[in-house]
């Protein structure tokens, strides 16, 4: 039995997680992503969050802005203000945390993924700060920050990140011990633990299910895919596709 439950939008047997927004046709971690992800139906957007060098929580996946902006800046060594003077496509700006959050209360989840070491007290701080406990998960390959989260703030939904290692050698002895990602979320006081979705067997789901673990796979955006995972038993779909696997849950699921 899990500890924790997802939020649903719909009756379907999952959650839908919109990866940095809706980010299939919108570009990546914007408020305009995140507003097409609500439009989609998604149930959480799921985004990234580093530091600022003022210390502003900036929604951004890499640690330099080069993927997304013309310029290469180092966002923990870069002011806001210069952060906010980047087009990061279709005139986006990066966008803070405070700003998504202000967007997403009352309408859909936030799936926060902590990208640096540090920043876990920080982060609670600001759910707990607007009222947004109930409706967040803290996640993070630094399963140091899943445990600090959860040691100020017991009831937050936390997840590890699955695998951890950065290299082919981890990668292939992680898939050979799957099952090892169990006793990492455990081991932290995780509720959930968020796989890459070739590791994502039923197996791996029934195991977790039984030790009160969700299982929330990365990143998927093809139908016969959505279909054996549903099949192998997990909680949510992390997509870039909200709005494709909306269509597909309803065709399959809906009366």
């Amino acid at each position: 039995m899990v500890n924790k439950k997802l939020k649903k939008k719909e009756n379907f047997p999952i959650a839908i997680i919109a990866h940095r927004g809706f980010n299939k046709k919108y570009p990546e971690n914007t408020m305009l992503a995140f507003r097409k992800a609500i439009e989609a139906k998604a149930d959480y957007i799921e985004l990234d969050v580093h530091f600022s060098a003022d210390k502003e929580f900036v929604v951004i996946h890499n640690y330099t802005t080069g993927n997304v902006a013309n310029q290469d800046l180092v966002v923990k060594g870069t002011h806001l203000n210069i952060l906010k003077s980047l087009d990061i496509g279709e005139g986006e700006k990066i966008p803070t945390l405070q700003e998504v959050i202000d967007l997403c209360k009352g309408k859909i989840g936030i799936n926060i993924e902590i990208k640096a070491e540090g920043l876990a007290e920080s982060v609670v701080n600001m759910v707990e700060k607007n009222g947004m406990i109930d409706d967040i998960i803290i996640s993070s390959f630094i399963h140091s920050e899943v445990a600090q989260a959860k040691k100020l703030k017991p009831e937050i939904n936390c997840a590890t990140l699955e695998p951890t290692g950065g290299n082919f050698f981890a990668f292939f002895l992680a898939f050979l011990n799957k099952m090892g990602f169990i006793n990492h979320a455990l081991s932290v006081k995780a509720d959930s633990i968020n796989p890459i979705s070739i590791m994502t067997s039923k197996k791996l789901c029934t195991k977790a299910h039984v030790l009160g673990l969700l299982v929330n796979p990365w990143t998927v955006d093809k139908p016969k895919d959505w279909e054996r995972l549903i099949k192998n038993g997990v909680d949510s779909i992390i997509t870039n596709d909200p709005e494709g696997l909306y269509n597909f849950l309803t065709s399959k699921y809906s009366k």
